[in-house]
């Protein structure tokens, strides 16, 4: 089967597919290495791949670059930097819907001729697999109304109206957990299959069951200081928590959370950083491996679709503590009805009471327990492997109902052509 992935991929994270001494990839859509997992494990199985993502750093006029491999194309088309600014001559991105972007993305599809595309997220790269003929599985790996409410700008609001076109039109989703599933549901009339995200072979690799461990090295990892990844009442938590537990150490990793930046600035002047260490946007091995010698994850969104992180952390052996009502999160930890989970301690993450007794609780005497329990929910529930047959039934599945329903359409045509041909009966207008 010949896969046209279309949606956000690093270069780094598929240089490995690549023919031996081929020219490095070119940077491509950072910020999702799943992506790359998924490609990797369909190249495994056999399949051809043609992995098609925008890429701001390349020439606007230059055309797209492409990377060849065993089985494995890559392709990266230049995409505005801009959103509201000209850029050069052309329009900011925003301003037409991501019309520059979406035509270079078709174009590449249609001559990529694969069997089926499957697009990831519900915007550019979505709207793009709809205005080719193969057909198509989308991956909705957010909700565009939450974020949305949780990021109130003229910007999410056209992405939110490219989402709302995306689920009219489309045939075939997808989302990535229950939560999604339900959240999406409304706007496409049908709750969508669930195929989660995968944790990476290289992750799970280094997982190991954790014993009550001497030290209190706490990671968060946020990508963005912002109302909806919740920061403020952790780090508050963490001071609180701190008191009892003096050589406690919280390291902080993700946009914004560097040296001098939003989150730096802010516990500063709030008075609150003891203890802290500013790490910042850190490559993702580099990240998973530093999350290796931690003790456990803090991770205070109060919304998250899937939330990988949380199922790297649990990969690798560390109990969490996150939000009860913060959407797919208890799923991904595996909670019951009452939020009661074997993986970690879920609490309310607006208060920092609460995340301080959280914190506390997720060192007692079950804490090997929570580790071992994480370590087996990740391996059975969201391998790439595991993850990826999901995906290969769905694109048979996808390819067999576009069948039946393109001879359907013939059938239909046929009887309809047909009739035209009959004599006129009296009477007929």
């Amino acid at each position: 089967m010949h896969i046209a992935f279309a949606g956000h991929i690093a270069g780094a994270d598929v240089q490995a597919y690549l023919h031996e001494g081929a020219a490095p990839a070119p940077r491509g859509y950072l910020g999702a290495p799943l992506t790359g997992i998924l490609i990797g494990e369909l190249l495994r199985l056999g399949h051809r791949v043609t992995g098609i993502t925008t890429d701001p750093q390349l020439p606007l006029n230059g055309g797209p670059v492409r990377r060849e491999g065993p089985n494995f194309t890559f392709i990266a088309c230049p995409a505005r930097p801009r959103a509201w600014r000209p850029n050069g001559l052309r329009l900011g991105r925003a301003v037409d819907l991501f019309a520059f972007e979406r035509r270079q993305i078709r174009q590449a599809i249609i001559e990529a001729a694969p069997d089926i595309v499957h697009a990831h997220w519900s915007y550019e790269f979505a709207l793009a697999a709809l205005a080719q003929p193969a057909p198509h599985l989308i991956t909705c790996h957010d909700s565009p109304a939450v974020v949305l409410r949780y990021t109130r700008s003229f910007y999410r609001a056209l992405r939110f109206l490219m989402a709302q076109r995306v689920f009219r039109r489309g045939r075939e989703f997808s989302t990535v957990s229950d939560y999604m599933a339900r959240e999406l549901s409304g706007a496409l009339g049908h709750l969508p299959q669930v195929i989660p995200n995968p944790v990476a072979p290289y992750v799970l690799s280094l997982g190991r069951e954790h014993p009550a461990p001497g030290s209190r090295r706490v990671a968060m990892v946020c990508n963005g200081w912002d109302r909806r990844k919740n920061p403020e009442p952790a780090l508050r938590a963490f001071a609180l928590w701190r008191a009892a537990e003096p050589l406690a150490e919280l390291h902080l990793y993700g946009a914004g959370f560097g040296e001098g930046e939003a989150a730096q600035q802010w516990a500063r002047t709030e008075g609150l950083t003891p203890g802290l260490f500013f790490h910042g946007q850190t490559p993702h091995r580099q990240l998973v491996v530093a999350l290796a010698e931690m003790d456990a994850l803090l991770h205070p969104a109060l919304e998250e679709s899937f939330g990988v992180v949380l199922a790297e952390a649990m990969a690798i052996g560390l109990p969490v503590v996150a939000g009860r009502d913060s959407g797919a999160v208890g799923w991904v930890m595996g909670a019951d009805a009452d939020g009661v989970c074997a993986t970690g301690v879920l609490t309310e993450v607006r208060s920092p009471d609460a995340l301080a007794a959280a914190l506390a609780e997720v060192f007692d005497q079950a804490y090997a327990a929570r580790s071992l329990a994480g370590l087996e929910r990740v391996r059975g529930s969201f391998s790439s492997s595991s993850v990826t047959k999901l995906y290969e039934a769905r694109y048979v599945a996808v390819l067999d109902a576009w069948d039946t329903g393109a001879a359907s359409a013939k059938s239909a045509a046929v009887q309809l052509d047909a009739s035209s041909t009959e004599r006129p009966t009296v009477g007929r207008i």
